[in-house]
């Protein structure tokens, strides 16, 4: 793989502990995707009111960035797990960003298994090609060495799979 990106959006630091462990080892650009107006992580009101937007499928202006996704190979794309789908931040890359016919690789981190939200993460990205899907149950939590380690073997056996 020439270009490889990591993009993802984390508001707790489980996503961003994966996103940065896959884009270290397999020499990967990466993307932090930022809502102009993010949500207080240390709040307990984050619960509600990201329930409440991954519910009703808000898009949350992002901030601007200087990476562009498309012109990228393979892209690797992390979300946390919000009201049993893919987080807001994410849905609005996704509508900016057309990935029809693109390789991409899929992780989710959730509380629980994260199997609707996965679901759901791949039915919004079905005009493309999935070359794995991961998910995490609250790494940095529970085991985060053996998350990490995870983490990079799924990564680097996508990259072993796209190129035979």
């Amino acid at each position: 793989m020439s270009k490889m990106l990591v993009v993802y959006y984390s508001l707790t630091g489980n996503t961003k502990f994966i996103a940065e462990a896959i884009a270290e080892a397999i020499n990967a650009d990466i993307l932090e995707l930022k809502p102009v107006k993010e949500l207080d992580a240390e709040s307990g009101m984050k619960y509600f009111w990201g329930g409440f937007q991954a519910t009703m499928k808000k898009k949350p202006k992002l901030k601007e960035f200087e990476i562009n996704p498309l012109d990228y190979d393979l892209i690797f794309l992390g979300t946390p797990v919000w009201a049993w789908t893919f987080s807001p931040p994410i849905r609005s890359f996704l509508k900016k960003y057309n990935l029809s016919g693109k390789n991409i690789a899929l992780w989710v981190c959730a509380g629980g298994d994260g199997i609707k939200s996965m679901n759901r993460f791949k039915e919004a990205l079905k005009d493309t090609n999935i070359n794995g899907e991961i998910r995490f149950k609250e790494p940095k939590q529970n085991a985060p060495e053996n998350a990490k380690e995870k983490a990079i073997a799924w990564a680097k056996d996508i990259i072993q799979k796209i190129k035979n």
